[in-house]
């Protein structure tokens, strides 16, 4: 069982661990306190892991370099003293191509003779290692192995052995083969009679004390198993996130082997494992470790676990305009707690490793918003040059008040080094802009220009302009101005901006001024005549000339419209249409109204043309409407979270883009002066339909309270908002041909018609 528990340990997880440095971003928060500070690096498998099972195991990627067994090596190490590591690996786990001509002295013969022996144990025993394999047959083979022979030729290989380590690692091939060939009970009283209490306590012990824990769960002693995976969990380097699985397996048979503890040292064993398991009581069973050993590295790790798990709540990513703020603290002792401990670290005598506890002291204290305790804390650490820098820095940003050349430039030399540190100073500088209302540069510390496109926010966009124009910009400002991915001249697409915004706000005349400004941009935007007319059929992914079938703007009064045209040639003709809306000539005011009725419905965002001002498509309807009544985002918009400056920074503001311009209700009152100035029952009959339209859009925009239910089937209701332009349309246009068209047409007037 034992074999099983270690092969499937091998097929979830690799072997290899990152170490050095820092994992600056986690899954959804700012690591700005390496985990790899602690001074094991063998217990680095425990740390926190986002995404497998031991810390930097990599599951869907083999590591770039074979990474061997540490504590096997370093033993090696001992007995081979003129060997490199390269040299030592190669010998022991590429034995086939090793060449061993030149290692001809008595200890290298003797390891020899071991390395072949073990090699051939290995090759004897070679069927388990494809218990992973997806072939059956591979699966079901197992070899016939002489285990008698086996066993004499190791008993006679270590009989003549004098040298202790290769003698250890004797017994280790002789516990294995009996552990392989279940010769459970053997391999017990064999390791309590001749290996237990009698040999060095090196790596190769708890080699061997792992196949003898696998013998007792074998037969069925998870009891006295999981004591002693605790103690290669503590001990071994190379089996440690083995023993760890092994154990969870007999908690699973309800045994955890603290009946078998006695002493200092077994109570520290159980401690570790139950913290590793479980986050619950973190701090006591921290507390409860200092009081047996405040010395033991074993510490560290425990309380690196529990500062992480701090740092997952404090250094939210990517808060943005969200009701939090960096450090997120919450009203929770933990954080003096964990102070705490630190403090008495570096007070106790005992301890040797200071410098880690001095540094956890003051990034708490930098935590908990008190920026000069930290720095003064940080100055006494003289070791981990590398976080100390980081955190120096991130010090430095967060007592900032307000944001000066000086400070500008400082962060521009950050960033030219490639700081690990750049998103999570980015969220500072970005907030210490936003409370100083300097929007501009808070905006594009996240975000391109072209991002905000879809906000809408004119105060953003006069911020942006001044900004642009600002004399003596630092170099940090001239970096915010130039980011990778702007794809246009500052001032163009600025200004092509704000003649958009104009154009929602109806305001063409400011609209046209802007895209004269803008003018190289604006030719690049391509818009169809059709933009004037208007649809029956709703049919979003149709081509335009399938859909958009009146064509009332083909009238000779209206030639001035080319068939293709700019978006600022699209401003001079609404000024030219408003301009006939006040003619003299009756007709050509009431047409000129509804050219431009249908434009300003075409561009609302349940208009055909909602996407064409920004020459994006019309799809889809989650990409321009926020549905009344959906709490997505509460409906909030850009531009009144800007004024307001509501949230954090603005990193995420472009998750708030303003949908609805109320573009409908000038498209309504421009119908509705068509009605009034004509006679024309068919016409007017259309605007009456093409209104309802109008009231749909603010329906799905805003509600309504005046609605009804209307039943589909027995299965199914729907409701629907009251259409007083559909009322109109039943009583007093039923006799147009329009109205009999369009009742079979547009199932929604079939069913208010029929249940009004």
């Amino acid at each position: 069982m034992k074999s099983i528990l270690t092969y499937l340990l091998v097929f979830i997880s690799s072997a290899t661990f990152a170490c050095g440095g820092g994992d600056w971003e986690g899954m959804y928060f700012y690591n700005l306190f390496s985990q790899t500070n602690i001074s094991a690096k063998e217990f680095y498998p425990f740390l926190r892991d986002e995404y497998n099972a031991f810390y930097g195991d990599s599951y869907y990627s083999e590591p770039e370099e074979m990474v061997y067994p540490e504590g096997n090596v370093n033993l090696w190490k001992k007995l081979l003293t003129n060997w490199s590591t390269e040299e030592i690996e190669s010998a022991i786990y590429k034995s086939e191509g090793f060449d061993w001509s030149n290692k001809q002295s008595e200890t290298e013969k003797r390891a020899k003779l071991y390395i072949d022996f073990a090699q051939e144990c290995s090759e004897a025993f070679s069927y388990r290692t494809r218990r992973n394999s997806w072939d059956y047959e591979e699966i079901i083979e197992e070899k016939s192995v002489d285990v008698t022979a086996l066993l004499e030729k190791a008993n006679l290989l270590m009989s003549s052995e004098t040298n202790s380590q290769l003698q250890t690692r004797y017994y280790y091939q002789l516990i294995r083969i009996m552990h392989y060939s279940k010769a459970w009970d053997e391999a017990i009283r064999y390791f309590e009679a001749k290996i237990e209490n009698k040999i060095e306590k090196n790596e190769m012990y708890y080699y061997i004390l792992d196949q003898v824990a696998g013998c007792y769960y074998s037969t069925e002693n998870y009891e006295k198993a999981a004591y002693l995976f605790t103690k290669i969990v503590s001990k071994s380097i190379d089996r440690k996130k083995s023993a760890f699985v092994s154990f969870n397996f007999c908690t699973s048979n309800e045994a955890d082997g603290r009946s078998f503890a006695n002493g200092i040292e077994d109570e520290k064993d159980f401690l570790l494992i139950t913290s590793l398991r479980s986050f619950s009581d973190e701090i006591d069973n921290i507390e409860r470790f200092m009081a047996l050993d405040a010395n033991d590295l074993r510490l560290e790790l425990l309380f690196m676990r529990a500062l992480n798990n701090v740092e997952r709540d404090v250094w939210p990513i990517g808060i943005g305009v969200e009701d939090k703020t960096l450090p997120n603290l919450e009203p929770t002792e933990i954080y003096n707690e964990l102070l705490a401990v630190t403090d008495l670290q570096v007070a106790n005598q005992k301890v040797n490793n200071k410098d880690f506890w001095r540094m956890a002291s003051s990034y708490l204290s930098f935590i908990q918003k008190n920026i000069p305790e930290a720095q003064k804390k940080l100055e006494a650490v003289k070791s981990f040059s590398h976080q100390k820098k980081m955190l120096a820095i991130a010090y430095k940003v967060f007592s900032w008040e307000t944001i000066s050349t000086e400070n500008e430039n400082f962060i521009s030399q950050v960033f030219k080094l490639d700081s690990e540190l750049e998103g999570f100073i980015q969220e500072k500088i970005a907030n210490t802009y936003y409370k100083n209302n300097q929007i501009a540069k808070a905006f594009l510390v996240h975000n391109t220009l072209q991002l905000g496109e879809h906000i809408n926010s004119i105060e953003l966009l006069d911020a942006l302009e001044v900004f642009y124009n600002k004399p003596n910009k630092s170099d940090y400002e001239n970096e915010l101005l130039n980011k990778k991915g702007s794809k246009y001249e500052f001032m163009d697409y600025l200004n092509y901006q704000k003649g958009i915004y104009y154009l929602y706000q109806k305001n063409t005349e400011l609209a046209l001024e802007h895209f004269g400004k803008s003018n190289n941009l604006c030719s690049t935007i391509a818009l169809s005549k059709r933009i004037f007319s208007n649809n029956i059929i709703e049919c979003f992914d149709c081509p335009e000339e399938g859909v958009m079938l009146d064509e009332v703007y083909k009238a000779d009064v209206f030639s001035f419209i080319k068939t293709d045209f700019s978006i600022y040639d699209l401003a001079v003709y609404l000024i030219e249409l408003e301009k006939l809306t006040a003619n003299e000539k009756q007709w050509k005011s009431k047409l000129a109204n509804y050219l431009l009725a249908n434009f300003y419905y075409n561009i609302s965002n349940t208009g055909y043309y909602r996407g064409a001002l920004l020459n994006y498509g019309n799809c889809c309807d989650y990409g321009y409407i926020n549905y009344a009544g959906d709490n997505y985002r509460d409906n909030k918009n850009g531009v009144d979270i800007i004024a307001s400056r509501k949230g954090y920074n603005l990193s995420n503001i472009t998750s708030y883009n303003k949908k609805y311009f109320g573009l409908s209700d000038i498209s309504m009152e421009y119908y509705q002066a068509v009605i009034d100035l004509s006679t024309d029952k068919e016409l007017n009959a259309r605007c009456l339909y093409l209104m309802a339209k109008c009231e749909l859009n603010k329906y799905y925009n805003e509600g309504s309270d005046a609605t009804f239910e209307v039943s589909l089937n027995e299965y199914c209701e729907i409701e629907l908002p009251q259409y007083k332009s559909f009322k109109v349309l039943k009583a007093d246009y039923s006799e147009t041909k329009f109205h009999d068209m369009i009742i079979n047409h547009c199932s929604y007037f079939r069913l208010y018609s029929s249940s009004h």
